[in-house]
């Protein structure tokens, strides 16, 4: 057996040998650059091809979400965001998750129940809650899937998500928000792209570094041979916005005596009919980690993207970029080059912005107002960390001389969701309610909001009248204006013969009885 392996190797050998002494040192060299060209070519065709659709559909596109806040760090943390409704014309048309950290971005905690509130005053407010714990520094960003027939597109769900600002410098699959998920199994695993991730550093308005990962469902990356195949590995980028019709892409290669080399290139052509004339390196000035795991880990200076003369307005309406992850693979087949797109996955939108705070600045009430004509409350909330009030109270309670007792608490709605501008909220005091406890005459409204843990007490207290009022101090059975055992002595004969009178109704509950007589007494003894 072994003597028969030998005889195949000597056979073969030379063969092979011959074949690749065919290419004198020129024509080998020239093949080789013409196979990277054509992989490059082949994988910016494909990246304008998965893009092109959403870059022209451009103009049919509004804001996606308005009003994005949420509380402060706190252990059960909200977020509230206004959906176009153009957006969630049909069940299904949205889905959406929570990532919040409170530990640096080392870990975090995660919610996908997100629901349409719908009530008054939330009409277009969807919400979600998840439990978190750690310190008092909170970063967040939401993530989302989207009915792309709302961009006139038929990808079916489109995946838009903001990206975490990488605010700590630090490495690592927690650091990224996934962007993109493709298939698994549609491609060998070496070349079969799961996941494209991104991250930003810098600041929202100024964003210095630009950050993506291909994540393989096996070992990254190939080199290849030596005289092939070599592989391309390219993470696509456009701005949807931009008035010129190209796009952009981060390529990795390696191998082909340095043929073929990483870098950020710009791809030229008609992409409104998906033909590539060419491309061009920007810069070959990036940043690179080739992950013994799965990753390919990739990162540019994000001014060389911004910066470039076809790109367009930085920051764009979205904030956004779409990406596409594209694997190329190049050999030579004879004299000629053989190219072929091993994996491509469907575009996803990344919204270069997310969320931090650190710490808690407290919350402002002004201007308490009763429309004593509707029998209307309203309070002025504003919170210069734009914070969403949790607990948003409005409470009728008795004046101090009536014991000061607080007997209805009603749930303050808004006119906007706009809370660093200050937002007007308000509670209607209902003819059920009047009814329902007698309501007439001088109280007292509290006004008490939170967004923390820290729910402490009511910030404002307001006198209100609620009807015309008794015009007298409760209890003052005899109308002299002083509590005492006149007032008690007449209130128990008021009781007994029975003959209501509102100014002796201590508890104002629309009947004098025993209790009244109760309270008065301890009213009396109390001063």
């Amino acid at each position: 057996m072994k003597k028969c392996k030998y005889l195949i190797c000597l056979f073969v050998l030379p063969l092979f040998a011959n074949q690749v002494n065919n290419y004198d040192e020129e024509t080998l060299l020239a093949l080789k650059e013409r196979a990277f060209q054509e992989a490059q070519l082949l994988m910016m065709q494909e990246i304008i091809n998965a893009t092109k659709d959403i870059k022209i559909n451009n103009e049919m596109r509004e804001e996606l979400i308005e009003n994005l806040c949420a509380t402060a760090p706190m252990n059960n943390f909200t977020v509230n965001a206004d959906i176009s409704d153009s957006l969630v014309q049909n069940a299904g048309d949205f889905s959406g998750s929570i990532f919040v950290s409170r530990d640096g971005q080392s870990s975090w905690f995660s919610s996908s129940e997100v629901a349409l509130i719908g009530t008054e005053g939330y009409e277009n407010t969807w919400q979600t809650s998840v439990e978190t714990s750690g310190n008092n520094v909170v970063d967040w960003y939401l993530s989302g899937l989207i009915n792309s027939e709302s961009f006139g597109l038929d990808y079916g769900t489109l995946p838009v998500s903001q990206a975490p600002n990488n605010t700590y410098n630090t490495t690592g699959s927690t650091t990224y928000a996934t962007i993109v998920t493709d298939d698994t199994g549609d491609a060998s695993a070496n070349y079969d792209v799961q996941n494209v991730l991104a991250s930003y550093s810098g600041s929202n308005e100024n964003i210095n570094q630009l950050l993506f990962s291909l994540d393989l469902a096996g070992n990254c990356c190939d080199e290849g041979g030596l005289f092939g195949p070599w592989y391309l590995y390219g993470i696509g980028i456009v701005n949807p916005d931009s008035e010129e019709l190209n796009a952009y892409a981060l390529g990795y290669g390696s191998g082909g005596f340095g043929q073929l080399s990483p870098g950020l290139l710009t791809i030229e052509g008609d992409l409104a009919n998906g033909d590539v004339a060419g491309f061009e390196y920007i810069t070959e000035d990036i940043s690179y980690v080739q992950d013994t795991g799965d990753k390919l880990e990739l990162s540019v200076n994000a001014n060389y993207l911004f910066d470039h003369p076809q790109f367009g307005a930085w920051p764009n309406s979205l904030e956004g970029l779409v990406l596409v992850g594209v694997v190329v693979e190049a050999g030579l087949d004879g004299l000629d080059i053989a190219v072929e797109t091993l994996d491509q996955t469907d575009p996803g939108i990344v919204l270069m912005n997310s969320q931090h705070q650190s710490g808690n600045t407290a919350l402002s009430l002004s201007d308490p107002n009763f429309d004593s004509e509707n029998n209307q409350l309203s309070v002025t909330y504003t919170d210069s960390d734009n914070n969403l009030p949790w607990y948003k109270a409005a409470q009728i309670c008795n004046t101090p001389e009536n014991g000061g007792n607080c007997f209805v608490q009603l749930d303050m709605l808004p006119n906007s969701h706009t809370y660093s501008e200050g937002v007007v909220f308000h509670a209607d005091i209902t003819e059920e309610l009047i009814q329902e406890f007698s309501l007439s005459g001088d109280y007292e409204a509290h006004f008490w909001f939170a967004d923390s843990d820290d729910l402490g007490e009511a910030q404002i207290e307001l006198p209100i009248t609620v009807g015309d009022g008794a015009n007298c101090l409760l209890g003052d059975s005899n109308g002299d204006g002083v509590l005492n055992v006149l007032d008690v002595v007449l209130l128990v004969n008021l009781v007994l013969a029975p003959t209501y009178e509102e100014c002796a109704d201590t508890n104002s509950d629309g009947q004098l009885n025993v209790l009244d007589v109760v309270l008065l007494v301890n009213l009396v003894l109390t001063p």
